[in-house]
């Protein structure tokens, strides 16, 4: 026969042994973790949009217009540098690698050879700047070619009355402040109200997306006992709950770690 009470008590050890590893795991997870940030340096590519791959955790970044790039690391890992213009590049983050603040990664171009290339004229002259004024392309004159400041990026409609109170002033302003008819509108039909609602969406979507490539779909899946489909969810719930996405604009990645696993402790309480 089996004795209960014993039986519950070797089951609580193993629980308890399991619970310990466990915690071990995360939290040297948390000390071996950093940003590794590095410059492709080439004299004759461009540098912008090469892909920056973690083999082992699944983190990606790409390099800006000056080769600088981020991606989130620990010792060991192997990094991936490639594009269609360069021959792959591999850096094992071994403890020399890890302890550097930035690193330089010199990469060579790719020459793919092509056989028995014929090329046609197709009415061309020869002479490439006369065949670039004949082709009919226009680039549209910017604020640099003119030595002007401006805004370059995407604009956004602007939300004219963000409450009643403001609708309110303005109407006992009239005639001194004209009247947004159609601001007033979108105030009061809820338009404005669901604009609002879908920027927040919107921002919180890029800060998700954001951890998720930086850190990776595998350490999430192996640190968490998550489904691959269950990541982006975690991840929400988290940055619902925590400080989260404010520490890793900081790249204070001991916290972000460190609420990662608060947060996964308490949903695990709530599921039993």
């Amino acid at each position: 026969m089996i004795n209960s009470k014993k039986y519950l008590k070797e089951v609580k050890v193993i629980c308890c042994f399991l619970f310990l590893g466990t915690q071990i795991v995360l939290s040297q997870t948390i000390l071996e973790y950093k940003s590794f940030k590095g410059e492709v340096v080439s004299d004759s590519l461009n540098l912008s949009g090469i892909h920056i791959v973690n083999k082992n955790s699944g983190a990606k970044s790409i390099t800006n217009e000056k080769g600088l790039f981020t991606i989130g690391v620990k010792k060991n890992d192997t990094i991936i540098i490639s594009s269609i213009q360069i021959k792959p590049h591999i850096i094992v983050i071994n403890q020399k690698v890890f302890d550097q603040d930035n690193v330089k990664v010199y990469v060579e171009p790719f020459v793919n050879q092509l056989e028995n290339v014929v090329v046609k004229p197709h009415n061309l002259s020869g002479n490439l700047l006369n065949d670039m004024k004949d082709s009919g392309v226009r680039n549209p004159i910017n604020f640099d070619d003119v030595g002007v400041p401006g805004y370059k990026g995407e604009r956004a409609e602007k939300i004219v009355y963000k409450n009643d109170t403001q609708i309110l002033i303005n109407l006992l302003l009239l005639p001194i402040m004209p009247l947004d008819i159609e601001g007033v509108y979108k105030k009061l039909s809820g338009y404005y109200d669901n604009l609002k609602k879908k920027r927040m969406l919107d921002k919180q979507y890029v800060a998700i997306v954001g951890i998720m490539e930086f850190y990776g779909l595998v350490f999430f899946i192996n640190n968490y006992n998550l489904e691959e489909d269950e990541v982006y969810e975690f991840v929400l719930g988290a940055l619902e709950n925590t400080n989260i996405e404010e520490n890793f604009k900081t790249s204070d990645h001991g916290l972000v770690l460190k609420s990662f696993e608060e947060y996964y402790k308490s949903i695990s309480v709530e599921k039993n």
